[in-house]
């Protein structure tokens, strides 16, 4: 005999858990049937199973209601990365292509998926799915796997009778999308690691190197230079007081992070990004290119203009930006059509107004968006390119310039002595 834990709705609709005795899943399954108890998740334990975890307890489960009924979805702490949502919509989508039916797909995708936790959260899909909830119900329970863009447009696949097709495109979205992450990614992390090495120079010279010459002209009992006085008083305040330093920069480090955390912290460190000379003009043109992007591939999918820009606003990354797509969809509620309010703001040229109004003339939105989406990610791969090519250098002379200053401040006293 096993022991099974389960999760089931009673005749009242009430959600039950516990553990059940059987030689079986499918006899345990059959007696829950015999009590009237409608099995939304059965688990095994001591069933000896390996590269599977189905002999994890239910723990962490949370309700979603639906017109069908309630759906129980426990939240994976594995949680897949990019990659893999990239592989299983791509996979998905091919499979139902080629004929599969829904569910047997999703069952066949839960057993080759390698990631525990992903693989936990697709058999819970599987099972809401099974229990008669839509697909894009059962992704909706899980918000930090599959965001509103990803829901909207299985929802709206659902609706057309064309899932398969719409995953398709959704797939070539996350793929342009991953891209271009990436590529914001490595801009903004070169900076940092260079900051970080020079900060870690200049920390090595002024604990270990300042401090032997320091010692050598406090023997000559000569007045120093002001700048190596400086560098030398710096040297033993930085000795001294080095936990200080490390404990401001820590704090330093988790205020920033508190801070990003908030709804006006976030607009005001992504305001101040926009307006950064050359970093804002990169972000830019990517949050142009995956707003055009996002709602082109909503509107080929048969999603409203309006709901289209909400989920564009939700998912652009960008405070700034947000605040200012649903401005736009407040206007288009008064009447108003899409390129006059984009038009108004600072955000987007006139160059991608303009098309977007040829769009909206010609009824062929979703291309001219389309196309401005792919005009906008050649201009990140140039701008990219541009700003590592340009850092590099800048990051040279501002490390060489530091620690040439710290090597004369040391100097200079030894060339007056010898002269």
């Amino acid at each position: 005999m096993a022991t099974f834990a389960y999760s089931a709705r009673d005749s009242s609709g009430k959600i039950l858990q516990g553990k059940i005795e059987a030689s079986s899943k499918e006899l345990a399954r059959g007696k829950l049937d015999r009590r009237r108890l409608k099995v939304l998740a059965l688990k095994a334990y001591g069933s000896g199973e390996q590269g599977d975890d189905e002999s994890t307890p239910i723990l962490g489960s949370f309700i979603v209601r639906d017109a069908k009924g309630d759906i129980q979805i426990s939240f994976a702490k594995q949680k897949p990365s990019s990659k893999d949502r990239i592989i299983f919509t791509k996979q998905f989508s091919t499979m139902l292509n080629s004929g599969v039916p829904l569910i047997q797909a999703l069952q066949i995708l839960t057993q080759q998926q390698e990631n525990r936790g992903f693989r936990k959260n697709l058999r819970q899909i599987s099972q809401a799915v099974e229990n008669g909830s839509s697909l894009s119900q059962a992704l909706r329970a899980l918000p930090e796997i599959f965001d509103t863009l990803y829901v909207s447009m299985t929802e709206a696949g659902e609706v057309s009778g064309q899932l398969d097709v719409i995953l398709l495109k959704l797939v070539g979205f996350l793929e342009k999308s991953d891209k271009i992450k990436s590529q914001v990614k490595s801009a903004m992390s070169y900076p940092l690691i260079i900051v970080f090495v020079a900060m870690s120079v200049v920390a090595g010279l002024l604990s270990f190197v300042v401090p032997v010459f320091a010692a050598q002209f406090a023997e000559s009992d000569r007045k120093l230079p002001a700048i190596t006085q400086f560098v030398v008083d710096s040297s033993d305040q930085f000795s001294k007081n080095w936990w200080i330093f490390a404990l401001g920069l820590t704090l330093l480090v988790f205020a920033v992070r508190a801070g990003l955390k908030t709804p006006r912290g976030a607009f005001y460190f992504d305001k101040c990004i926009l307006k950064s000379p050359v970093l804002g003009i990169l972000l830019q043109k990517v949050a142009i290119g995956r707003f055009c992007s996002t709602l082109s591939i909503m509107l080929v999918s048969g999603v409203n203009l309006l709901s289209a820009l909400s989920i564009c606003a939700t998912s652009s990354g960008n405070k700034v930006l947000e605040q200012f797509i649903m401005g736009v969809r407040s206007s288009l509620e008064k009447g108003s059509n899409l390129s006059t309010p984009l038009s108004e703001g600072k955000l987007f040229p006139k160059m991608v107004t303009a098309m977007i109004a040829v769009g909206e003339a010609t009824g062929n939105l979703d291309s001219m968006l389309n196309k401005v989406s792919e005009f906008y990610d050649e201009e990140v791969d140039i701008a990219v390119k541009g700003l590592l090519s340009m850092i590099e250098p800048i990051m040279i002379v501002l490390i060489g310039g530091i620690v040439g200053f710290i090597v004369i401040a040391m100097y200079l006293p030894i060339f007056e002595m010898a002269g």
